[in-house]
């Protein structure tokens, strides 16, 4: 006879669900789940900040492509991480954060820390829930995982009681579903008149296109995505905003479908059908309207979320399924109908990404002092390959960065997505390298965002987590600062400077690497000391102050 308290029983679930690391940050309310932990050899990476824990578990989700877990207390410890579950919610992450809270008899009687904490992440999560009973614990906590991970994934929420996480019970009196008996594990196939109808639609076009989101990462659908682009020899974009549609570079890959960046993007104009995979038709894409696409394009859309279809852009073809066995399904397909690969219209697509590469040449090969942010990313693009989990944070430096590894495509690329906040490069970062350990962790960042998560460092080296930071120093909320001068006059641009901060000395004080680099061909060599000391490392470089608008595509 085993007796568990309530954090245990969570612990022996997260096992079975192949969990192997809990992000958090301490507190009295969730200790049980960490006595849990170390009984089922879970992994405890454990934070400075609440949201910090939050964010890791969000960018290993992405990363890995399952569920990520943090455990956060109650009360100021709940409030702390609602920035990461809305990050999580806005870009369909499957987040499992788990939160403390008073004795169950308390709730709504102002117990200590007590208040409505589930009704303050319902906005924000597919699914949230208060556990009244110990012996309950298993059903709940598997039902998140199936919640996270069912149709369109997103973030879920469990908040655990004070008396039921530390309540003990017989673990012979309690029933642990089985993982593979509590969900679905078929996979949807679509209707076949409607694959024949898309296929005619698309070997009609003149100039198709393929918009793939992140959905096309989290149901395992690259592989699939890939064998219909090169059947058909279409061109695909990813969605802007979203995870990586695919994990390595393709001749066919143009890049982000935004109006922020996207170094083909204004072309989409012209496209005159469009196969939206898994797309959400939001603002980031304007909505599947102008000024991204023609008024007159027809789309058809795949979706295994029937709500999201015709959600502000009408379709001409809609198919619910699984992206994987749609796609497969139309690869099948191609052979019944007379497809021509639209060769003119690649070639026009690759003019246009060539010159706006050449736009970008100058800056990124520019000696000027002070540095170019892109002659930032050109230096970690040159370094690291194709083989870095990249990191982004801040405004200027994110839309940047964004534009000159476009094309350059790194197998993960983590960024705040469309909820468009900054301060989660570092915790991003340290994700990074957990899920995937043997390769570089590199963040590029802006100097205000990076203050946010530099304490953070703390945690690379307790946990031996070396990535590295490249801070693109220009003195400003550059994205804010820009339009306000442009609005009011230099004279009138207040709350948007900053000072200049030796971040390198920041670091030091850490115990970690850090290194000044003023001069551009002083940023190699100094990336790869970084690497070469095995620590965590910082790299400040002063950048001159200028706005990644300019470089935008129009």
């Amino acid at each position: 006879m085993a007796i568990l308290e309530g954090g245990q029983i969570i612990t022996k679930v997260l096992k079975q669900e192949n969990v192997e690391y809990l992000f958090t940050l301490c507190g009295g309310t969730i200790e049980s789940i960490y006595e849990g932990c170390l009984n089922d050899g879970i992994k405890i990476i454990d934070t400075r900040i609440d949201p910090s824990a939050t964010m890791m578990a969000d960018a290993y989700a992405r990363v890995t492509g399952g569920v990520g877990v943090s455990g956060v207390t109650r009360g100021p410890g709940h409030a702390a991480m609602i920035y990461g579950l809305a990050t999580a919610h806005m870009m369909g992450s499957p987040l499992y954060s788990i939160s403390g809270n008073s004795d169950a008899d308390q709730i709504d009687m102002g117990g200590s820390q007590e208040y409505n904490q589930t009704g303050l992440v319902k906005p924000i999560t597919k699914w949230t829930r208060l556990v009244a009973q110990t012996d309950r614990l298993p059903e709940y906590v598997g039902t998140g995982f199936r919640k996270a991970l069912g149709g369109r994934p997103g973030p879920v929420h469990l908040n655990v009681p004070y008396d039921v996480l530390y309540d003990k019970i017989d673990d012979a009196e309690i029933a642990y579903p089985e993982p593979a008996n509590s969900r679905a594990n078929g996979r949807v196939h679509g209707d076949p008149e409607q694959i024949d109808r898309a296929l005619k639609l698309l070997a009609g076009a003149e100039s198709p296109v393929i918009i793939a989101a992140g959905a096309t990462h989290w149901q395992n659908a690259s592989g699939a995505l890939l064998d219909f682009v090169e059947a058909t020899g279409i061109p695909f974009f990813s969605r802007g905003g979203d995870v990586n549609a695919i994990t390595r570079p393709h001749p066919l890959f143009f890049g982000m479908a935004s109006t922020r960046f996207g170094n083909a993007s204004k072309e989409l104009r012209n496209a005159d059908v469009v196969l939206a995979l898994g797309v959400k038709f939001d603002t980031n894409i304007s909505y599947g309207k102008p000024p991204l696409f023609h008024k007159d394009a027809k789309f058809i859309c795949v979706d295994i979320d029937a709500e999201e279809m015709g959600k502000n852009c009408p379709f001409d073809v809609g198919i619910i399924g699984d992206l994987q066995p749609v796609l497969n399904e139309m690869t099948n397909g191609v052979s019944r109908h007379d497809f021509h690969k639209p060769t003119d219209w690649v070639e026009r697509l690759s003019l246009v990404r060539q010159g706006f590469r050449q736009r970008l040449a100058e800056a990124e090969n520019s000696d000027g002092v002070p540095v170019h942010p892109l002659r930032i990313c050109k230096e970690v693009r040159e370094l690291f390959g194709d083989d870095a989990t990249i990191s982004l944070d801040g405004g200027d430096a994110s839309l940047f960065s964004h534009m000159a590894l476009d094309h350059y495509h790194p197998p993960y690329l983590l960024f705040t997505g469309p909820i468009g906040g900054i301060g989660q490069g570092v915790p991003f970062a340290l994700a990074g390298k957990v899920a995937r350990p043997d390769h570089p962790s590199v963040l590029i960042t802006g100097d205000g965002s990076f203050g946010y998560g530099i304490i953070e460092y703390d945690t690379a080296l307790k946990h031996d987590l070396p990535i590295i930071s490249v801070v693109s120093s220009d003195e400003a909320w550059g994205i804010v600062r820009h339009p306000q001068i442009q609005r009011y006059g230099l004279d009138r641009a207040v709350a948007t400077d900053l000072r200049a901060v030796s971040y390198e000395r920041v670091a030091e004080a850490l115990d970690c690497y850090g290194e000044l680099v003023t001069k551009p061909d002083e940023i190699g060599p100094a990336l790869q000391r970084a690497a070469d000391s095995g620590r965590p490392a910082v790299i400040n470089v002063p950048t001159i102050f200028t706005s990644a608008a300019a470089y935008c595509p129009q």
